[in-house]
Protein backbone atom coordinates (compact mmCIF):
# COMPACT_ATOMS: atom_id res chain seq x y z
CA UNK A 1 0.00 0.00 0.00
CA UNK A 2 1.45 3.60 -0.73
CA UNK A 3 3.01 5.33 1.67
CA UNK A 4 1.58 9.35 2.34
CA UNK A 5 3.88 12.03 3.51
CA UNK A 6 2.85 15.37 3.67
CA UNK A 7 5.70 18.11 3.08
CA UNK A 8 5.34 21.17 4.63
CA UNK A 9 8.40 23.94 2.82
CA UNK A 10 9.45 26.68 4.70
CA UNK A 11 6.35 28.25 7.31
CA UNK A 12 8.16 30.79 9.30
CA UNK A 13 6.24 30.72 12.16
CA UNK A 14 6.65 33.58 14.38
CA UNK A 15 6.07 36.21 11.24
CA UNK A 16 3.51 38.55 9.88
CA UNK A 17 2.94 39.22 6.29
CA UNK A 18 3.40 42.17 5.11
CA UNK A 19 1.48 44.90 3.46
CA UNK A 20 -2.34 42.99 4.55
CA UNK A 21 -4.65 46.12 5.40
CA UNK A 22 -6.30 45.62 9.10
CA UNK A 23 -9.51 45.95 7.56
CA UNK A 24 -8.91 42.60 5.62
CA UNK A 25 -7.49 40.99 8.45
CA UNK A 26 -8.49 42.65 11.84
CA UNK A 27 -7.12 39.78 14.35
CA UNK A 28 -3.98 38.94 12.46
CA UNK A 29 -4.84 35.70 11.30
CA UNK A 30 -3.48 35.39 8.12
CA UNK A 31 -0.06 34.06 9.60
CA UNK A 32 1.79 31.14 9.00
CA UNK A 33 0.49 29.64 12.00
CA UNK A 34 -2.64 29.61 10.54
CA UNK A 35 -1.50 27.86 7.47
CA UNK A 36 0.49 25.70 9.73
CA UNK A 37 -3.28 24.40 11.39
CA UNK A 38 -4.67 23.86 7.94
CA UNK A 39 -1.61 21.72 7.18
CA UNK A 40 -2.21 19.71 10.25
CA UNK A 41 -5.90 19.50 9.99
CA UNK A 42 -5.28 18.16 6.56
CA UNK A 43 -2.84 15.56 7.91
CA UNK A 44 -5.64 14.01 10.02
CA UNK A 45 -8.11 14.37 8.06
CA UNK A 46 -6.72 12.52 4.89
CA UNK A 47 -4.76 10.59 6.71
CA UNK A 48 -0.91 11.49 6.43
CA UNK A 49 1.16 8.47 7.24
CA UNK A 50 3.94 11.29 8.25
CA UNK A 51 4.88 14.83 8.22
CA UNK A 52 8.06 16.30 7.57
CA UNK A 53 9.41 20.01 7.32
CA UNK A 54 12.08 21.36 5.45
CA UNK A 55 13.26 24.07 7.60
CA UNK A 56 12.70 27.65 8.83
CA UNK A 57 10.22 26.25 10.50
CA UNK A 58 10.43 29.25 13.21
CA UNK A 59 11.52 32.64 11.69
CA UNK A 60 14.30 33.23 14.22
CA UNK A 61 15.15 33.40 18.13
CA UNK A 62 13.54 36.64 19.01
CA UNK A 63 9.92 34.48 17.60
CA UNK A 64 10.74 31.38 20.18
CA UNK A 65 7.74 32.52 22.77
CA UNK A 66 5.43 33.04 20.08
CA UNK A 67 6.03 30.14 17.66
CA UNK A 68 6.23 27.40 20.06
CA UNK A 69 2.69 27.42 20.91
CA UNK A 70 1.57 27.19 17.99
CA UNK A 71 4.64 24.34 16.44
CA UNK A 72 3.70 22.05 20.21
CA UNK A 73 -0.41 22.32 19.06
CA UNK A 74 0.17 21.07 15.79
CA UNK A 75 2.78 18.05 16.81
CA UNK A 76 0.37 16.66 19.74
CA UNK A 77 -2.60 16.84 17.15
CA UNK A 78 -0.96 14.90 14.94
CA UNK A 79 0.72 12.67 17.74
CA UNK A 80 -3.16 11.91 18.80
CA UNK A 81 -3.52 10.70 15.21
CA UNK A 82 -0.52 8.19 15.47
CA UNK A 83 1.06 10.78 12.63
CA UNK A 84 5.19 11.39 13.41
CA UNK A 85 6.83 14.32 12.75
CA UNK A 86 10.37 14.93 11.83
CA UNK A 87 12.01 18.06 10.27
CA UNK A 88 15.69 19.43 9.51
CA UNK A 89 16.66 23.27 10.32
CA UNK A 90 17.31 25.70 8.47
CA UNK A 91 19.62 29.01 8.67
CA UNK A 92 16.14 30.99 10.14
CA UNK A 93 16.08 28.47 12.99
CA UNK A 94 19.01 26.56 13.18
CA UNK A 95 20.04 27.72 16.94
CA UNK A 96 16.35 27.77 17.82
CA UNK A 97 14.91 24.13 16.55
CA UNK A 98 17.05 22.19 18.05
CA UNK A 99 15.95 23.80 21.70
CA UNK A 100 12.21 23.81 20.59
CA UNK A 101 12.72 19.79 19.52
CA UNK A 102 13.63 18.91 23.18
CA UNK A 103 10.93 20.40 24.50
CA UNK A 104 8.70 18.22 22.34
CA UNK A 105 8.84 14.39 22.20
CA UNK A 106 7.17 13.70 19.03
CA UNK A 107 9.07 15.98 16.98
CA UNK A 108 11.97 14.58 15.85
CA UNK A 109 15.12 16.78 14.42
CA UNK A 110 17.03 14.94 11.67
CA UNK A 111 20.94 15.38 11.41
CA UNK A 112 21.11 17.79 14.11
CA UNK A 113 24.51 20.33 14.21
CA UNK A 114 25.12 19.46 10.40
CA UNK A 115 25.39 15.89 10.25
CA UNK A 116 23.50 13.50 7.96
CA UNK A 117 21.39 11.47 9.35
CA UNK A 118 18.60 8.46 8.49
CA UNK A 119 15.56 7.48 10.65
CA UNK A 120 12.24 5.34 9.24
CA UNK A 121 9.33 7.10 9.40
CA UNK A 122 6.39 4.81 7.91
CA UNK A 123 8.17 2.15 6.31
CA UNK A 124 10.37 5.16 4.36
CA UNK A 125 13.76 5.99 5.33
CA UNK A 126 13.86 9.97 5.62
CA UNK A 127 17.66 11.26 4.99
CA UNK A 128 18.12 15.04 6.13
CA UNK A 129 21.01 17.33 7.54
CA UNK A 130 20.11 20.43 9.80
CA UNK A 131 21.69 23.82 10.05
CA UNK A 132 24.30 23.98 13.20
CA UNK A 133 23.68 27.89 13.27
CA UNK A 134 22.49 30.36 10.90
CA UNK A 135 25.05 30.24 8.56
CA UNK A 136 26.59 26.97 6.81
CA UNK A 137 29.41 28.02 3.69
CA UNK A 138 30.25 25.00 2.77
CA UNK A 139 27.70 22.08 1.05
CA UNK A 140 26.54 19.52 3.13
CA UNK A 141 26.66 17.25 0.12
CA UNK A 142 30.86 17.28 0.50
CA UNK A 143 30.13 14.87 3.33
CA UNK A 144 28.84 11.58 1.75
CA UNK A 145 25.31 10.56 2.29
CA UNK A 146 24.77 7.11 4.46
CA UNK A 147 24.66 4.07 2.84
CA UNK A 148 20.84 3.05 2.77
CA UNK A 149 20.34 0.26 5.38
CA UNK A 150 17.97 -1.87 3.50
CA UNK A 151 15.58 -1.52 0.40
CA UNK A 152 13.47 0.83 1.59
CA UNK A 153 12.52 4.08 -0.45
CA UNK A 154 14.52 6.91 0.53
CA UNK A 155 14.07 10.36 0.36
CA UNK A 156 15.93 13.53 1.46
CA UNK A 157 15.21 17.12 3.42
CA UNK A 158 17.72 19.49 3.29
CA UNK A 159 17.34 22.97 3.87
CA UNK A 160 20.40 24.03 0.71
CA UNK A 161 20.93 26.99 -1.36
CA UNK A 162 21.11 25.19 -5.08
CA UNK A 163 23.54 26.45 -7.71
CA UNK A 164 24.33 29.13 -5.88
CA UNK A 165 28.20 29.56 -5.59
CA UNK A 166 29.55 31.38 -3.05
CA UNK A 167 26.46 31.19 -0.51
CA UNK A 168 26.29 31.12 3.12
CA UNK A 169 23.39 29.28 3.06
CA UNK A 170 24.21 25.54 2.45
CA UNK A 171 25.28 25.88 -1.40
CA UNK A 172 24.11 22.86 -3.20
CA UNK A 173 24.76 21.94 -7.08
CA UNK A 174 22.16 20.03 -8.88
CA UNK A 175 24.36 17.36 -10.19
CA UNK A 176 25.31 16.63 -6.65
CA UNK A 177 22.04 16.15 -5.77
CA UNK A 178 21.16 13.69 -8.22
CA UNK A 179 24.26 12.04 -7.92
CA UNK A 180 23.47 11.25 -4.18
CA UNK A 181 21.95 7.90 -3.42
CA UNK A 182 17.94 9.28 -2.93
CA UNK A 183 14.70 8.56 -4.57
CA UNK A 184 13.72 12.21 -4.18
CA UNK A 185 14.82 15.54 -2.94
CA UNK A 186 12.72 17.71 -0.79
CA UNK A 187 14.42 21.44 -0.70
CA UNK A 188 13.69 24.20 1.72
CA UNK A 189 14.73 28.17 1.33
CA UNK A 190 13.69 29.18 -1.67
CA UNK A 191 10.18 30.01 -1.30
CA UNK A 192 8.92 29.85 -5.33
CA UNK A 193 7.56 25.93 -5.61
CA UNK A 194 9.39 23.70 -8.10
CA UNK A 195 7.29 21.83 -10.39
CA UNK A 196 8.48 18.51 -8.55
CA UNK A 197 7.29 16.38 -11.21
CA UNK A 198 8.95 12.98 -12.30
CA UNK A 199 9.36 9.95 -10.51
CA UNK A 200 12.54 11.30 -8.77
CA UNK A 201 11.22 14.21 -7.76
CA UNK A 202 13.83 17.14 -6.53
CA UNK A 203 13.17 20.73 -5.93
CA UNK A 204 12.25 23.01 -3.50
CA UNK A 205 8.75 22.80 -1.74
CA UNK A 206 8.07 26.61 -1.36
CA UNK A 207 6.47 29.08 1.60
CA UNK A 208 3.66 27.42 2.90
CA UNK A 209 2.20 30.82 3.27
CA UNK A 210 3.13 33.91 0.70
CA UNK A 211 4.94 36.55 3.11
CA UNK A 212 4.83 39.22 0.64
CA UNK A 213 3.78 40.39 -2.77
CA UNK A 214 7.23 39.12 -4.22
CA UNK A 215 6.05 35.78 -3.31
CA UNK A 216 2.67 35.12 -5.74
CA UNK A 217 1.38 32.29 -6.84
CA UNK A 218 0.47 28.73 -5.10
CA UNK A 219 1.45 28.28 -1.75
CA UNK A 220 1.28 24.95 0.30
CA UNK A 221 2.30 21.77 1.60
CA UNK A 222 2.99 19.01 -1.01
CA UNK A 223 1.26 15.18 -0.80
CA UNK A 224 4.52 13.11 -1.63
CA UNK A 225 3.03 9.48 -2.41
CA UNK A 226 5.69 7.06 -2.28
CA UNK A 227 5.25 3.48 -3.88
CA UNK A 228 8.84 2.12 -3.50
CA UNK A 229 12.54 2.87 -4.39
CA UNK A 230 12.40 4.91 -7.55
CA UNK A 231 8.39 5.35 -7.37
CA UNK A 232 7.65 8.77 -5.55
CA UNK A 233 4.72 11.22 -6.76
CA UNK A 234 4.60 15.28 -5.85
CA UNK A 235 1.40 16.66 -6.03
CA UNK A 236 0.89 20.48 -4.70
CA UNK A 237 -2.30 21.41 -2.18
CA UNK A 238 -2.63 25.49 -2.49
CA UNK A 239 -4.23 25.90 0.47
CA UNK A 240 -2.61 29.17 1.98
CA UNK A 241 -5.05 31.28 3.21
CA UNK A 242 -3.23 34.42 1.73
CA UNK A 243 -1.95 34.72 -1.90
CA UNK A 244 -0.73 36.85 -3.55
CA UNK A 245 -1.79 37.43 -7.47
CA UNK A 246 -0.99 40.06 -10.45
CA UNK A 247 -3.59 41.67 -12.14
CA UNK A 248 -3.72 43.39 -15.10
CA UNK A 249 -5.63 45.93 -17.02
CA UNK A 250 -5.40 47.24 -20.01
CA UNK A 251 -6.15 50.66 -20.40
CA UNK A 252 -6.25 50.98 -24.57
CA UNK A 253 -8.29 53.53 -25.90
CA UNK A 254 -9.68 54.98 -22.34
CA UNK A 255 -10.26 59.07 -22.85
CA UNK A 256 -11.20 59.13 -18.47
CA UNK A 257 -9.68 57.30 -15.78
CA UNK A 258 -12.87 56.37 -14.14
CA UNK A 259 -13.60 54.55 -17.26
CA UNK A 260 -10.70 51.66 -15.02
CA UNK A 261 -13.31 50.95 -12.64
CA UNK A 262 -15.09 48.15 -14.49
CA UNK A 263 -12.31 46.57 -16.35
CA UNK A 264 -10.34 46.32 -13.21
CA UNK A 265 -13.50 44.66 -11.81
CA UNK A 266 -14.28 42.76 -14.59
CA UNK A 267 -10.15 41.48 -14.71
CA UNK A 268 -10.93 40.95 -11.07
CA UNK A 269 -14.29 38.59 -11.27
CA UNK A 270 -11.96 36.15 -14.17
CA UNK A 271 -9.03 35.90 -11.40
CA UNK A 272 -11.68 34.75 -8.75
CA UNK A 273 -13.35 32.16 -11.49
CA UNK A 274 -9.82 31.04 -12.10
CA UNK A 275 -8.84 30.52 -8.56
CA UNK A 276 -11.95 29.07 -8.01
CA UNK A 277 -11.07 26.22 -10.42
CA UNK A 278 -7.93 25.60 -9.43
CA UNK A 279 -8.38 24.49 -5.93
CA UNK A 280 -7.27 27.04 -4.30
CA UNK A 281 -8.59 27.92 -0.81
CA UNK A 282 -7.68 31.79 0.29
CA UNK A 283 -9.14 33.72 2.58
CA UNK A 284 -7.50 36.48 1.23
CA UNK A 285 -5.89 37.83 -2.00
CA UNK A 286 -3.46 40.58 -2.58
CA UNK A 287 -3.19 42.23 -6.20
CA UNK A 288 -0.48 44.54 -7.35
CA UNK A 289 -2.59 46.16 -10.17
CA UNK A 290 -0.78 46.68 -12.89
CA UNK A 291 -2.22 49.36 -15.89
CA UNK A 292 -1.08 48.37 -19.08
CA UNK A 293 -1.76 49.98 -22.44
CA UNK A 294 -2.18 52.92 -24.35
CA UNK A 295 -4.55 55.13 -22.89
CA UNK A 296 -5.54 58.60 -24.54
CA UNK A 297 -3.35 61.60 -23.98
CA UNK A 298 -3.87 63.65 -21.27
CA UNK A 299 -5.46 61.36 -18.18
CA UNK A 300 -3.79 61.09 -15.35
CA UNK A 301 -4.71 57.85 -14.50
CA UNK A 302 -2.63 57.28 -11.69
CA UNK A 303 -3.48 60.46 -9.22
CA UNK A 304 -7.37 59.59 -9.85
CA UNK A 305 -6.76 56.05 -8.91
CA UNK A 306 -6.03 57.64 -5.33
CA UNK A 307 -8.90 60.05 -5.52
CA UNK A 308 -11.58 57.48 -6.23
CA UNK A 309 -10.14 54.95 -3.57
CA UNK A 310 -9.69 52.22 -6.53
CA UNK A 311 -6.16 52.13 -5.06
CA UNK A 312 -7.44 50.72 -2.17
CA UNK A 313 -10.03 49.09 -3.80
CA UNK A 314 -11.26 46.29 -0.87
CA UNK A 315 -14.06 43.53 -2.36
CA UNK A 316 -15.57 40.12 -1.45
CA UNK A 317 -16.69 37.20 -3.52
CA UNK A 318 -17.85 34.10 -1.90
CA UNK A 319 -16.00 34.88 1.52
CA UNK A 320 -12.55 35.59 -0.61
CA UNK A 321 -11.24 38.91 0.28
CA UNK A 322 -9.75 40.84 -2.63
CA UNK A 323 -7.38 43.97 -1.60
CA UNK A 324 -5.16 46.12 -3.98
CA UNK A 325 -2.17 45.85 -2.80
CA UNK A 326 -0.05 48.37 -5.13
CA UNK A 327 -0.54 49.85 -8.05
CA UNK A 328 2.13 50.14 -10.77
CA UNK A 329 2.14 52.00 -13.85
CA UNK A 330 2.99 49.88 -17.06
CA UNK A 331 1.01 52.00 -19.58
CA UNK A 332 2.45 53.44 -22.83
CA UNK A 333 2.60 56.95 -24.06
CA UNK A 334 0.16 57.60 -26.96
CA UNK A 335 3.41 58.66 -28.90
CA UNK A 336 4.62 58.18 -32.45
CA UNK A 337 7.74 56.22 -31.25
CA UNK A 338 8.83 56.26 -35.20
CA UNK A 339 8.69 60.31 -35.57
CA UNK A 340 10.51 60.93 -32.25
CA UNK A 341 13.33 58.58 -33.03
CA UNK A 342 14.31 60.82 -35.64
CA UNK A 343 15.47 63.28 -33.56
CA UNK A 344 19.22 63.27 -31.87
CA UNK A 345 18.61 64.00 -28.72
CA UNK A 346 18.10 61.87 -25.57
CA UNK A 347 14.37 61.30 -26.45
CA UNK A 348 15.03 60.48 -30.32
CA UNK A 349 17.84 57.49 -28.64
CA UNK A 350 15.26 56.15 -26.38
CA UNK A 351 12.30 56.33 -28.87
CA UNK A 352 15.08 54.41 -31.17
CA UNK A 353 16.31 52.01 -28.76
CA UNK A 354 12.22 51.06 -28.01
CA UNK A 355 11.66 50.17 -31.45
CA UNK A 356 15.21 47.77 -31.39
CA UNK A 357 13.67 46.09 -28.12
CA UNK A 358 9.99 45.18 -29.67
CA UNK A 359 11.67 43.87 -33.24
CA UNK A 360 11.62 40.05 -32.89
CA UNK A 361 14.26 38.14 -30.76
CA UNK A 362 16.64 37.24 -33.79
CA UNK A 363 17.65 40.49 -34.56
CA UNK A 364 21.05 41.41 -33.75
CA UNK A 365 20.32 44.99 -32.40
CA UNK A 366 17.96 43.70 -30.21
CA UNK A 367 20.33 40.63 -29.09
CA UNK A 368 23.26 43.34 -28.46
CA UNK A 369 20.84 45.73 -26.44
CA UNK A 370 20.67 42.75 -23.95
CA UNK A 371 23.72 41.23 -24.16
CA UNK A 372 25.18 44.42 -22.55
CA UNK A 373 22.73 44.52 -19.76
CA UNK A 374 22.89 41.26 -19.10
CA UNK A 375 26.39 41.56 -16.64
CA UNK A 376 24.53 44.91 -15.24
CA UNK A 377 21.64 42.74 -13.76
CA UNK A 378 23.06 39.60 -12.66
CA UNK A 379 25.44 41.90 -10.74
CA UNK A 380 22.26 43.32 -8.96
CA UNK A 381 20.70 39.54 -8.28
CA UNK A 382 24.21 38.83 -7.01
CA UNK A 383 24.37 41.12 -4.72
CA UNK A 384 23.92 40.08 -0.30
CA UNK A 385 20.78 42.30 -0.20
CA UNK A 386 19.21 39.72 -2.43
CA UNK A 387 21.09 36.41 -1.13
CA UNK A 388 17.99 33.66 0.12
CA UNK A 389 15.30 35.08 -2.14
CA UNK A 390 13.42 33.57 -5.00
CA UNK A 391 15.92 33.61 -8.22
CA UNK A 392 15.44 36.05 -10.52
CA UNK A 393 14.33 34.90 -14.34
CA UNK A 394 16.78 36.62 -16.77
CA UNK A 395 16.49 35.14 -19.61
CA UNK A 396 16.25 37.24 -22.76
CA UNK A 397 12.76 38.03 -22.76
CA UNK A 398 12.41 38.83 -18.85
CA UNK A 399 16.31 41.25 -19.70
CA UNK A 400 13.93 42.75 -23.09
CA UNK A 401 11.13 43.76 -20.38
CA UNK A 402 13.02 45.19 -17.82
CA UNK A 403 14.74 47.41 -20.35
CA UNK A 404 11.48 48.51 -22.13
CA UNK A 405 10.19 49.31 -19.01
CA UNK A 406 13.27 51.01 -18.05
CA UNK A 407 12.97 53.39 -21.29
CA UNK A 408 9.57 53.80 -21.26
CA UNK A 409 9.55 55.66 -17.78
CA UNK A 410 12.83 57.67 -18.92
CA UNK A 411 10.74 59.01 -21.93
CA UNK A 412 7.73 60.08 -20.51
CA UNK A 413 9.83 61.83 -17.76
CA UNK A 414 12.03 63.37 -20.64
CA UNK A 415 8.65 64.64 -22.52
CA UNK A 416 7.02 65.65 -19.51
CA UNK A 417 9.55 67.74 -18.47
CA UNK A 418 10.18 69.31 -22.51
CA UNK A 419 5.96 70.27 -21.91
CA UNK A 420 6.60 71.33 -18.81
CA UNK A 421 9.67 74.29 -19.55
CA UNK A 422 8.11 74.64 -23.19
CA UNK A 423 7.32 78.50 -23.27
Amino acid sequence: MPVRILAIGDLHLGRRPSRVPAAVDPAGRLTPAAAWAMCVERAVREGADAVVLAGDVVEDSDDLYEAFPDLRRGVERLADHNIPVAAVSGNHDGAVLPRLAESLPAFRLIGQGGTWEAIELAGVEILGWSFPGTTAPDSPLATPVPQRGGNQPRIGLLHCDRDQTGSRYAPVRSADLQAADSDAWLLGHIHRPDALAGPRPIGYLGSVLGLDPGEPGARGPWWIRVDGPGHIEAEHIPLAPLRWEPLTVNADGVEHADDLHPRVMAALDELHLALSRSGAEPQAVGCRLQITGRPSAGIAIEARLQETGLAELHEVRDGVHYFIEAVRMATEPALDLERLAQGSDPVGLLARRLLILRRDPGDRERAELIRRARPELEAVTRQRTYWGLEPSDLGEARIAEVLEQAARRALEHLLTQDRETAP
